[in-house]
């Protein structure tokens, strides 16, 4: 008999942190199992109480597995208004720092499998009925979002600011974030001659976004630049670095890229004077997650018919029910997930933070087991 392909996606980072690595492998368990022919798991970390007040935001915390699996149920429904049939298991998680890139490895592709949620592409198709309406679409001009911390692209456009003064004495440049480096950014940019406004975080579909033409995104350390995609998606001219990152969005007109600081400046102050192109039907779908979710499954080649042998027999424990054996098949791939990351010197290498190996009493107790009462002891 055929079955459904189960599918299980593991990802480092959760919603209420809203950074790429939480949000982009929600959409895709999301839209993979949106017509129901796929059986998918979201596999998240569970972070003790303690760390969660680290990383989520707006002091957002959870006190049960429950808790946290009903808050992203509801993100999903109510800032996206997507329903989608997916399950939720967690493992205990590290407070781990991304990676500034990917490296290569063998029988790998380069595909982008990233979509953006549909609300930036409503807000996107407002904008451009505005303009033919002969009413003002976009009524602010430069900004930038981020998460404030020096490595996300503050580094960057503060130098390319600091350079151009002169040229950009007419400039406002509004930035929007949160993060660690905040105070820290805010003093930097405020000693600038230029008029540098800088705000608290939002999510990017908030309506005080909507009004801005240019998007400025000079960081360099992105893996997959999930604000830019955004920002085309609305609409706007984007400005951005010429670098891997951003080779997806080449095939937007709207997508202005620089090599240099003075092309930056060049591409800043003419996108100010003139108007965004509007997206064609093609490249709003490119930007989509069903568009995303269809070069995923071309990509993996999970379009391949999936052929099973006959079974020999039926022995007593093959009658089990095929729902059985993929949460046990889930269960296994979770313990192996948390197994091979086991290793403290493999776990600082790819960024883990040192001496957190282990989960804590706290930890144990949140997870609703049993903490061990001498510590365990590894082979080699």
């Amino acid at each position: 008999m055929a079955r459904k392909q189960h599918i299980a996606i593991f990802t480092t980072a959760s919603l209420p942190w809203m950074t790429g690595t939480a949000v982009n492998p929600l959409f895709r368990a999301a839209y993979l199992a949106k017509n129901h022919e796929r059986e998918v798991t979201l596999v998240i970390p569970w972070l003790s109480l303690k760390d969660q007040t680290l990383v989520y935001p707006n002091k957002i915390t959870f006190c049960s597995l429950e808790e946290h699996e009903a808050y992203v149920y509801w993100w999903l429904k109510e800032k996206a208004d997507i329903l989608s049939e997916f399950r939720i298991a967690f493992y205990p998680g590290k407070v781990v720092r991304l990676s500034a890139a990917t490296q290569d490895l063998p029988r790998s592709i380069i595909c982008n499998v990233h979509g953006v949620n549909p609300k930036f592409l409503e807000v996107g198709i407002t904008r451009h009925q505005l303009k033919q309406g002969a009413q003002t679409a976009f009524s602010k001009g430069v900004y930038f979002i981020g998460k404030m911390i020096w490595s996300k692209g503050y580094t960057e456009l503060l130098q390319l600011l600091s350079e151009h003064q002169n040229e950009f004495s007419d400039l406002q440049v509004d930035l929007h974030g949160n993060g660690e480096d905040f105070d820290e950014i805010q003093d930097s940019f405020s000693k600038l001659t230029l008029d540098v406004r800088i705000y608290s975080g939002r999510d990017h579909v908030d309506p005080l976004f909507h009004k801005y033409k240019v998007f400025v995104n000079p960081s360099t350390t992105d893996v997959v630049c999930t604000t830019t995609a955004e920002a085309l998606a609305m609409g706007k001219i984007v400005i951005c670095a010429s670098h891997p990152s951003n080779e997806f969005f080449k095939q937007f007109p709207n997508c202005h890229m620089y090599n240099t600081s003075h092309e930056f400046v060049k591409l800043t102050l003419e996108a100010l004077a003139e108007q965004p192109v509007p997206l064609t039907d093609d490249l709003r779908h490119a930007l989509s997650w069903e568009a995303a979710t269809e070069r995923f499954v071309e990509a993996a080649e999970l379009n391949e018919v999936f052929q099973e042998k006959a079974l020999p027999s039926a022995k007593p424990f093959m009658l089990m029910s095929s729902d059985y054996w993929m949460k046990r098949l889930v269960e296994a791939s979770a313990y192996l997930h948390n197994t091979v990351s086991g290793i403290e010197a493999a776990r600082c290498a790819f960024g883990a933070i040192p001496q957190t190996l282990l989960p804590d009493e706290q930890l144990w107790k949140e997870l609703g087991l049993g903490f061990p009462e001498q510590k365990q002891c590894f082979r080699r």
